[in-house]
């Protein structure tokens, strides 16, 4: 019988194998220096748009819009990362030998 926190692990490995779990799927506290700063640069981008030619908007939003491509192209890569990180770990742990001690 699983419980308590194993209950917990068990329901996000089966989310995980599910794809259900979306890793950069998080809600984002609104005093966190993360939602100040995201509000910061929205208030900048809107500023410069308003003084831009219509051209210009359309550039800066296809530069923003590669921008969150690319961010989520890094995210993405460093959570497979470290996956990697991690089963080299537990190989290591489980497998590992020393030259020094038996």
């Amino acid at each position: 019988m699983i419980v308590g926190q194993e209950v917990t692990a068990a329901m996000k490995l089966q989310d995980l194998y599910y794809g259900n779990v979306i890793p950069c799927q998080h809600d984002v506290r609104r005093d966190s220096d993360y939602a100040k700063r995201s509000l910061e640069l929205l208030e900048m981008c809107d500023r410069l748009e308003k003084r831009l030619s219509a051209d210009d908007r359309k550039l800066l939003g296809d530069i923003t819009d590669m921008q969150g491509m690319l961010s989520e192209t890094m995210v993405a890569e460093s959570y497979i990362q470290g996956f990697r990180d991690c089963a080299e770990l537990v190989i290591d742990v489980m497998f590992g030998r020393s030259k020094n001690l038996k």
